[in-house]
């Protein structure tokens, strides 16, 4: 393996054109960079659903689902995320729109209707854009596309503000009751209801999100039973600096060309979606193999320090720190055009994300990880044994005074009575013994 690959700092020579341009015309810290370079790396995720991957640890393939959190305060940049969200799922967003009208004529019809006129069948609308989060809504929206598609899509996620998802139980309960299936294919979530109005249906909820918050919002998005339990090692946490009087961020207008690579990207994803017919494109598997070697010796990097440190949150948080990189490694490939030419550049974003998704998970988390753990028990030693005790040649009185010690009751004749009847010990001088062992 080339020293090259232990990246410490990306360049723009290793992102995809469609990419670039988000983290050259971006003037501000390192950490907007990234902030702005990984919402574009998340959107295009989210308009590639057909796409699928086969890591190097699983029996399956997988859908490149990834979930970014951009942490801050008010003037952070957050608002950049949200302006090449709305840039690069313009698309999407207007295709749900039209969904979403129809579902909306479907119901004021209905409503017009009398009590004995038949009413219509809501229609199978496909809408994956979601900034409002409820069970009931996207259980049934999942359904609605496999049943029109026969095929599961994820959704896109995005809010402004984190605190949309906690601000009551009840939403927090439904969110954290599909998020962490939501990260991988093939986990399904059923609901049955009773009542005649529910929707009963069992689906593989799925989905790519960008979520922007502040710090206060973050501890109830992600608290301490969901660290442990996984959902803080499913996020790529991006935080803003805490530095003071930093000039606020801005991007610089894209020129003819990188207008063209970004709008061609976006039209060639959607493309790889949608047939003209309203159907959806042939899955296409991504072959990442010539990369598992690299996933490997990171992997196992990570295990030799986990070794060392014992620490229980390391040993949690890099697992998925490495399936998130390597799916961001997979679609930058994909935007390369999979061209063999271009392994160097995804080796070396494959190194670089995998360290900073772990090492911001760790910062954020990691003790709030270690000290959740339950502690082992000391192990309750058993006492020696008054055999074990007394030394290998001992007098009868030597034998009382230890009997005494060890606050036992039996008188010491009964001990070398019954020693000597199984040959444990012999008498070699007068109220003299030696254990024969």
């Amino acid at each position: 393996m080339k020293k090259d690959y232990y990246v410490k700092q990306l360049t723009a020579a290793d992102l995809p054109p469609a990419v670039r341009p988000f983290w050259t015309n971006i003037e501000g810290t390192l950490t907007q960079k990234l902030a702005v370079t990984l919402a574009a790396i998340v959107c295009y995720c989210g308009l590639a659903p057909r796409l699928r991957v086969k890591y190097v640890y699983d029996h399956f393939l997988s859908m490149l689902l990834l979930n970014l959190l951009c942490v801050g305060h008010s003037g952070s940049g957050k608002s950049l995320v949200r302006w090449v969200v709305n840039l690069l799922m313009q698309g999407q967003i207007l295709r749900d729109r039209e969904e979403r009208s129809i579902l909306r004529d479907c119901k004021d019809e209905n409503h017009c209707r009398g009590g004995n006129q038949r009413k219509d069948h809501e229609p199978l609308v496909v809408i994956r854009f979601l900034q409002k989060f409820t069970l009931p809504v996207v259980t049934k929206y999942a359904d609605f596309a496999y049943r029109r598609y026969k095929d599961w899509l994820p959704f896109f996620l995005f809010s402004d503000e984190m605190s949309t998802f906690t601000e009551n139980r009840r939403n927090q309960g439904d969110f954290q009751a599909v998020a962490r299936s939501a990260f991988s294919l093939g986990e399904t979530y059923s609901r049955d209801t009773l009542y005649d109005g529910g929707y009963n249906c069992m689906v593989d909820i799925n989905w790519c999100s960008v979520i922007c918050g502040q710090e206060q919002s973050l501890a109830r998005y992600i608290d301490k039973q969901g660290v442990v339990l996984g959902d803080a090692s499913r996020q790529i946490l991006v935080k803003g600096d805490d530095s003071l009087g930093e000039e606020a961020p801005i991007i610089r207008p894209f020129d003819e060309q990188q207008e063209r690579d970004i709008n061609g990207t976006v039209g060639r994803l959607m493309a790889e979606t949608y047939t003209d017919d309203d159907q959806l494109m042939p899955t296409h598997e991504v072959d990442m193999h010539w990369l598992d070697k690299d996933v490997r010796q990171w992997c196992n990097q990570q295990r030799e320090i986990i070794l060392k440190t014992g620490s229980r949150a390391h040993d949690s948080f890099y697992v998925r720190a490495s399936v998130s990189a390597f799916r961001i490694a997979t679609i930058l490939y994909h935007l390369w055009g999979e061209k063999e030419s271009r392994h160097r550049e995804v080796r070396r974003c494959y190194w670089y994300f995998a360290q900073y998704i772990l090492d911001g998970q760790m910062a954020q988390w990691g003790q709030q990880y270690e000290a959740a753990m339950p502690r082992e028990r000391e192990c309750v030693k058993e006492k020696p044994t008054l055999f074990d005790v007394i030394p290998k040649r001992f007098t009868r009185d030597m034998l009382r005074e230890t009997i005494v010690k060890e606050e036992l009751s039996a008188p010491a004749r009964v001990f070398i009575h019954k020693w000597l009847s199984k040959k444990w010990i012999c008498e070699v001088e007068e109220n003299v013994y030696e254990k024969l062992y």
